[in-house]
């Protein structure tokens, strides 16, 4: 694969990775909890392997940061609208987040 493509496949899985975690905790459907935390861990392992694999500079940080927030926000709007949560708790998460793995 190539740099861009490797990019996209990390943020890919990393925001599903952060939108699971957001998601369990912000839910007004206690319900899926149990489902949300169980994908969260699942993604988590993904997203450690692809990252892993590929050895990132500042720049391509900085692709995924704004790639894997593009897609929380997206995602939230379009599958999970029930929950609402700010840009800055997104925002928290995702550097959170990123700073352990990358």
């Amino acid at each position: 694969m190539g740099k861009n493509s490797d990019i996209r496949s990390i943020s890919n899985i990393l925001g599903k990775t952060i939108l699971h975690g957001i998601v369990s905790e912000y839910t007004n459907r206690p319900e899926s909890t149990s489902h949300l935390k169980s994908e969260f861990y699942e993604y988590c392992g993904q997203s450690i392997k692809k990252i892993d694999k590929r050895k990132l500079n500042d720049e391509g940080r900085m692709k995924i940061r704004k790639l894997v927030i593009t897609i929380i926000k997206n995602k939230l709007k379009t599958k999970y609208s029930d929950v609402k949560v700010s840009e800055k708790i997104i925002e928290k998460r995702t550097d959170d987040y990123l700073q352990c793995l990358l």
